[in-house]
């Protein structure tokens, strides 16, 4: 188990524009995280879990907190997947914890 790893790596800048002509071939923007969990599980798979104490109402709390924080996780499951390559590892799976519902969340 792993708790509160911070990481900084590279990034290709197309990968955060929307634009398919934004010009920007070989420019690279810095990503920086805290990955709360990364653990390895029973089965060998490595697992990303963010902690979120979002403010949200139970009925729609699911669908809030993945269109939320959706985004920032797969950077950060992307950013792990490079680090991990030179040991062939990758994330298996990524999740979300509610806090406030105590519920655990996946991400497809």
């Amino acid at each position: 188990i792993i708790r509160e790893f911070r990481f900084n790596i590279l990034l290709p800048a197309k990968e955060f524009s929307k634009e398919p002509d934004s010009g920007l071939t070989d420019e690279e923007v810095l990503v920086q995280g805290v990955v709360d969990c990364l653990y390895e599980n029973s089965k060998g798979e490595l697992i990303l879990v963010d902690y979120k104490t979002d403010n949200v109402p139970k009925e729609t709390y699911i669908h809030d907190l993945i269109r939320k924080h959706r985004i920032q996780l797969k950077y950060y499951e992307r950013a792990l997947n490079e680090m991990l390559k030179p040991y062939n590892r990758k994330i298996s799976k990524v999740y979300i914890y509610s806090v406030p519902y105590s519920d655990m969340i996946e991400l497809e």
